[in-house]
This record gives C-alpha cells, structure tokens and sequence, in this order.
C-alpha cells in the first residue's frame, strides 16, 4: 500500500504500522476550499531577552554572589572605629639624611618600648580627661597593639597612630605614647649628663700628675673640663632633639564589619547578576512558559493543556493542516497535544484525520516518504487526500520535516518542547526555520 493510501486509510480509523489515527465523521464547516487562498499573517520579530530577564533566569548566581561578597566583605573589615595621629619631629639633626634615618628608625623602636609604654598607660589612667570620655583603663599589652609607630621616608617626622573605638580615646592615647617617648629621650640624656658628670669628678680626684699649681696636672684638669663641657652640650642637644605635635583629628579606621558584609552583598549580587547576564539565554533550559516568555519575548508560548485555543486558531485563520513538532523527550507530549487539538476541532464540526509519525518512528528504518503528509500538493487537497476536513500531522522536529514546511504560512505549527530539557538555542532554531507560518511553542512538563 502506497503512503497515500495508508494515510487515506487512517483518515478513516484503520492503524498502518502500529501508529493509532482516526477521523470521526461530523457536519462540515464552512471553509476556504479555493487552494491558492493563503491567510496574510505578520512575521513576529526577534527580540534579544532583556537585562532583567536574564538575570533573574539565572538568580542563584546572584545569590551565590551576594554569599560569597558578604564573606569576603566581613572577613576584609578592619573593625571600624576611629584612628589618631601624634607627630614626633625631629630637631638637630643638620639636614644629615642617614642621621635622620638613624634616629627615626630609633623612634619606632623606642615608641614600643616597655618604659615607654608603661609611662603612656600611667598617663593615660591618670589624666581626667581620659576617664571623662569614657575611655577603658589601658594596659601595656592593650596599649602596643593599638598603636603603630612609622618613620616617614626621608622626613624628620616619625607619626605614632593610635585606633579606638573613640575618636576622643584614639587621640588621646597616640598623644600619651608620642609625650612618652619625649620623656625618655630627655631621661636618657639626663641620666647621661650625670653620669659624665659622676666620671668628671672621680677623673678629677685620681691619677694626677702632680700639684694641682704643676703645669701638667693643670692642663690635664682643664682638658677635662673642656670634655665634660662638650658632653654636656651634646647631652642637652639630646633633651631637644624632638618635639611632639599633639593629635588634634581623628579619622575612620575603616569600615565595621556590618558594612563592609553590606558593600560586599551589594558587589557580589552586582557581579553574579552581571555574570548571569553575560553568559546570555541561549544554553539555557526554561523551567516554565513564564521564564520563556521573559527570556524570547517574541515567542507565542502556550502550554498543553490550551490546545483549544490552538484548535480556535486553526478555525479563525481558515488553515487545513496542522503540524505538531516533537523536540527531544517530548513524543508523548506531542501526541497527546495532536489527539487534543483533534478532540477540539471535532467539537467544532470538522472531521480530522491524524498523522502520527513520531510515536513509532526508528530513525534506523525511516522511509524517505514517511513525512509525505507535510508535502504541500497534499496538504493543499486534504479532503481527496485524507476525507476529511482537517490534517494534524505530528513528526519530530528534524531537518527533513522542517525542510517541507519552512517558508509556508498555510498551515500552523506548534513546536513542542520540555521543561528542563530543551534548549532555548534549539527552540529558537526550530521556530526560525518555520517562522512565516507564526509558530506556537508549546512548552510540556
């Protein structure tokens, strides 16, 4: 039996290869039986998916983003509070650029020092205004780890920075620490000064070399006091060899943690937004008819269970012949939206006949003419060819299929495709390829 006559005789409710069809007799409709009329229809045109929509498809890459951001926000905080500056200038040195290193380096050092610090903390719980502000009792230990002393690269200026959670607090104890280590540069030379003089005297009284009248013990005696002259000289050069600038403004230690995690969500959701918007809607996979809707807003989306409106469509358009296309994993769902859409024509009146050529279709055993069905010298005469008023032929979405109906608009197409499993890349090249007839996408669960 020629494929003419097998689907002549499906028309008719016979079965050819295990492929149920059938046509129940009705009253006909009124219909354009003039075979060149063609129904003038407007191509819709293709719209990338917008911004927002690409976005919330993927919006667990923006989640994950915020996460990550917030991490990273709150583990890159400093703590926030408040941070304040003592200067320690350098005097005396003439302009000598490896003096002023020297003795710059020695600050640092010398600001961390135990008796420095033990000095600054006795200041610091002694002074009234300390215990006005509402500041904590301070400890040597407490104290060096809130402040960091720095030489300034070739400059006499070596800054002692103090962090509080008080501006008024951080100002104080950076001006503690910077007076303290004034006052055992001063001690330091005190304490050299007497003790030169200490070994003046005992030089003095010992080893001489005669009466204190002899020329020998006198020059001796005044070579000592010209010594002891120039070494007290240095040792008060000493006493001022720095001064100390008082902090007077207090600046952010840098952000708390709470906004440093708040800027961190805000960039990481940013930046996953971003991503998911750059990565584009071609790969992706729509979950429902909404998201594709949102991602190609060009589409006609439906879903199964609206194949009387699919069928209403058929009527309102005059149209003979529908063409289901079955895209991978939706054969069932194919057939069951062609017998739907039979279903709703009859109701109408009309008498359909069936097609089915994807619920037994062996792509190893495929006949060249088993789509001859979609040929447009048949379709166009459905009544001689099938008795029937209508033809619903349900094929699979290949090249051979969509070969024999692209560029035609006498006939309407739903594409069929799977939530989760389909492509918008493959249900956008199966529509473009049929897309004078203004194809439905019909997205199954």
């Amino acid at each position: 039996m020629s494929p003419l006559d097998q689907d002549a005789a499906l028309a008719h409710g016979a079965t050819a290869n295990g492929a149920q069809s059938y046509a129940v007799p009705a009253a006909g409709v009124a219909r354009h039986h003039d075979v060149s009329f063609e129904p003038e229809l407007e191509g819709s045109s293709y719209q990338t998916a917008p911004i927002t929509s690409l976005a919330l498809a993927r919006w667990t890459w923006a989640v994950a983003g915020l996460l990550i951001g917030t991490l990273l926000g709150f583990l890159s905080a400093t703590g926030g509070g408040w941070k304040s500056t003592a200067t320690i200038q350098i005097n005396g040195a003439n302009g000598d650029a490896n003096a002023i290193k020297t003795v710059g380096q020695t600050l640092e050092a010398t600001a961390l020092a135990d008796s420095v610090l033990g000095t600054a903390v006795q200041a610091l719980n002694t002074n009234p205004k300390f215990a006005a502000a509402r500041c904590l009792k301070q400890e040597k230990g407490a104290l060096a780890g809130s402040i960091t002393p720095l030489w300034n690269t070739d400059s006499s200026l070596v800054t002692i920075t103090a962090k509080d959670a008080s501006s008024l607090c951080a100002g104080y104890k950076a001006t503690a620490v910077a007076k303290a280590v004034q006052v055992k540069i001063i001690a330091d030379a005190q304490a050299a000064i007497e003790q030169h003089t200490a070994d003046v005297r005992a030089a003095m009284t010992s080893q001489t070399l005669g009466p204190a009248s002899s020329p020998a013990e006198n020059s001796r005696l005044q070579q000592l006091g010209t010594e002891a002259g120039t070494q007290q000289a240095n040792e008060l050069a000493a006493k001022q060899s720095v001064s100390v600038i008082d902090a007077a403004v207090a600046l952010p230690a840098g952000p708390d943690r709470n906004t440093s995690a708040l800027l961190g969500a805000a960039g990481g959701a940013f930046i996953g937004a971003l991503a998911a918007v750059a990565a584009g809607a071609g790969r992706r996979k729509p979950h429902s008819p909404r998201e594709l809707v949102a991602l190609a807003p060009d589409l006609t989306v439906r879903t199964t269970v609206q194949a009387g409106e699919l069928a209403g469509r058929v009527l309102e358009t005059g149209r003979r012949s529908v063409a289901v296309l079955a895209m991978p994993d939706t054969r069932f769902a194919a057939t069951q939206l062609a017998m739907a859409i039979a279903h709703h024509l009859r109701t109408h009146g009309a008498t359909v006949a069936i097609v089915d050529r994807v619920s037994e279709f062996n792509p190893t055993n495929a006949s060249e003419d088993r789509l001859w069905a979609l040929r447009r010298d048949v379709r166009r005469n459905v009544p001689a060819n099938f008795s029937a008023d209508l033809l619903v032929v349900v094929c699979g979405a290949d090249e051979e299929a969509l070969s024999l109906i692209a560029g035609q608009s006498d006939l309407m197409v739903a594409v069929v495709s799977k939530q989760r499993k389909t492509s918008l890349a493959d249900i956008r090249r199966t529509v473009d390829a049929v897309r004078v007839s203004e194809p439905v996408v019909v997205l199954a669960r």
